[in-house]
């Protein structure tokens, strides 16, 4: 086969003639139900553990910018979602979008990518939500699932002093589970469930914000102090301990050492701090890494005079700590773009889908700001709880006041959590089988199990039940964590490929029908590209890193199957021959 494979696009007219396909899947979607499958997508483990995390150890009461510049970069991606899903509503959102752009390669690239997004992220909130789902049974009955049925066996083997323990997380492989069987049955049912539990899940965050607002106090926005913040990284330590400047050597801190190394290069410093601080320091990063790849390239010393100003009770740990706060919250937007994989499955595409992706961001990212400032503002950011702020929050001013309706809204927090993490499932699940839809369809997965539709359901339940396996192994047995910071990176690249591609359509099909156009497509595009592309930068070096094998692993796939295999890469040797 030819090289020139490897940059064939599949033209607009292609993608528009499949969709008088007999084999298309079921038309039963209208804007309600689009917004709603984003919304399911986007409440989540966003904004029940990352909210809190992100205040207390990165950005502050300023992880109310942080999330709107997340959501400004999701925006910008949002209008040129909307236009090319208009065009275009066949499953596969960002790799068929690429595919008709770029071409078969960066189109596998794109989509072997997006399993980080949906299938992986699908175990990582699986695990997540067993984790709730053991709280939800202490709460409410004071029952507790064994440590062996609730953590994979290298977590165990850890807490044992051993390489390997038995066990497994039980509760995240039976949520898959259940979860499969509901989407192997119908698009329909999946969207009746899911919006039940995003009006659940929204009725808890409204609770939140509205019972929540009555106890913020705005001093802890403005006038707590920097010092009694927690450090994140060996530069920020000396800008939180000023007094124990004098006890470093001049240049020790600047050349990256992680917070281990200079205790041990500095053992005046344990006699010093308290057992918290010496806790915090045993697991502080380098410098290096809070400015992400941007350190490892040098940027750091052109924006650490921006960042120094910038610091303030509001903004504590200034613009690496904002920015690294919008990277990291980045993930609780993930999903959004999840509509634009079901356009094949909307009722009227064209007007449908661009309500649901624009709708469900704008709404999602008032929410989280909401959310965001209540937090930051029931609490000192230094006192907030990074695994269960919302809940946490609530209990504590539960012991001030001695309220027992504060106290019994942690069961009503641990529901809205269950549903919102469920809802995410399903809609991060239900995509995944999508993408490998659309990748199966052009040759470059076996059609036999990634393209067959259910003569019933009309759902793709090989796809699905196969997917499902193994993630429920994925997720009972796999460390979860390791995966977390992939997720957001694969998905910051889908974003900044997906605008690329809506550009260069413009330029090479000005004349193509638009239902929806992105307004002012010239400036909003590169603004996606480049606004997703520095929250990339400001990712972990070891994140890149792991990106980049992933990548080459998937490559490798492509060579070996989906090259050979291609319906287009097949027609163009007919053509050669």
């Amino acid at each position: 086969m030819s090289w020139k494979q490897l940059w064939a696009r599949k033209s607009l007219d292609r993608l528009l003639k499949e969709m008088e396909d007999d084999n298309r899947l079921h038309r039963a979607l209208g804007p309600v139900a689009l917004t709603s499958l984003g919304v399911g997508a986007i409440i989540g483990a966003g904004i029940f553990a990352m909210t809190g995390q992100v205040a207390a150890a990165d950005a502050g009461p300023a992880i109310v910018i942080s999330f709107v510049v997340a959501g400004i970069a999701c925006a910008f991606a949002a209008f040129c979602y909307a236009e090319f899903a208009a065009m275009a509503p066949v499953a596969g959102s960002a790799y068929t979008y690429t595919y008709a752009t770029l071409g078969e390669l960066w189109a596998w690239i794109i989509g072997w990518d997006l399993v980080l997004e949906y299938a992986m992220s699908s175990a990582v909130v699986a695990a997540h939500w067993a984790n709730y789902f053991n709280q939800f049974l202490k709460t409410l009955f004071g029952w507790q699932i064994p440590e062996v049925l609730l953590n994979d066996p290298f977590t165990l083997g850890k807490e044992t002093g051993h390489s390997l323990a038995w066990g497994c997380n039980l509760p995240a492989m039976l949520i898959i589970a259940l979860v499969t069987v509901v989407l192997v049955l119908g698009i329909r049912e999946s969207a009746a469930m899911n919006t039940i539990m995003v009006l659940v899940k929204l009725g808890v965050v409204l609770f939140v914000i509205g019972v929540g607002w009555r106890f913020v106090n705005s001093a802890n926005w403005t006038s707590v102090p920097v010092a009694q913040r927690l450090p994140t990284d060996t530069i920020d330590f000396l800008h939180v301990r000023p007094e124990l400047k004098e006890l470093v050597p001049d240049g020790a801190v600047h050349e990256m050492t992680t917070g281990a190394e200079l205790l041990k290069a500095v053992p005046e410093l344990a006699r010093r701090l308290d057992e918290r601080e010496l806790v915090q320091l045993r697991k502080m990063p380098s410098e290096g890494e809070k400015w992400g790849l941007l350190g490892v390239l040098g940027f750091k010393h052109l924006l650490q005079p921006i960042d120094d100003r910038l610091r303030s009770p509001f903004c504590p740990y200034g613009l690496s700590g904002l920015m690294v706060g919008a990277a990291l919250v980045f993930f609780s937007y993930i999903g959004f773009d999840s509509i634009s994989t079901h356009s094949e499955e909307a009722k009227n595409p064209q007007r449908d889908v661009p309500i649901g992706i624009l709708a469900s961001l704008a709404l999602c990212t008032v929410l989280y700001m909401a959310v965001a400032a209540v937090i930051s503002g029931m609490e000192p950011y230094p006192d907030i709880d990074p695994e269960a702020a919302v809940a946490t929050a609530f209990s504590r001013q539960a012991e001030r006041t001695g309220s027992g309706y504060l106290r019994a809204s942690a069961g009503l927090v641990a529901t809205g959590a269950l549903a919102g993490m469920t809802s995410v499932l399903l809609v991060t699940f239900l995509s995944q089988a999508r993408i490998f839809l659309a990748m199966s369809r052009d040759g470059l997965l076996p059609p036999s199990i990634f393209a067959a539709i259910h003569s019933r359901f009309r759902t793709p339940h090989r796809s699905t039940i196969l997917t499902g396996a193994v993630m429920c192994v994925v997720a009972g047995f796999t460390p979860i964590r390791i995966l977390e910071s992939m997720v957001n990176i694969g998905t910051l690249m889908a974003f900044v490929l997906v605008c690329a591609s809506v550009l260069l359509l413009r330029v090479r099909r000005p004349d193509a029908h638009r239902p929806f156009r992105c307004p002012f497509v010239f400036l909003l595009a590169p603004a996606g590209i480049l606004t997703n592309l520095v929250l990339m930068l400001f990712l972990p070096v070891n994140t890149w890193v792991r990106l980049a094998l992933w990548l080459l692993l998937g490559i490798a796939m492509y060579l070996m199957y989906g090259r050979r295999n291609s319906v287009l890469g097949r027609e163009m040797a007919k053509e050669s021959s």
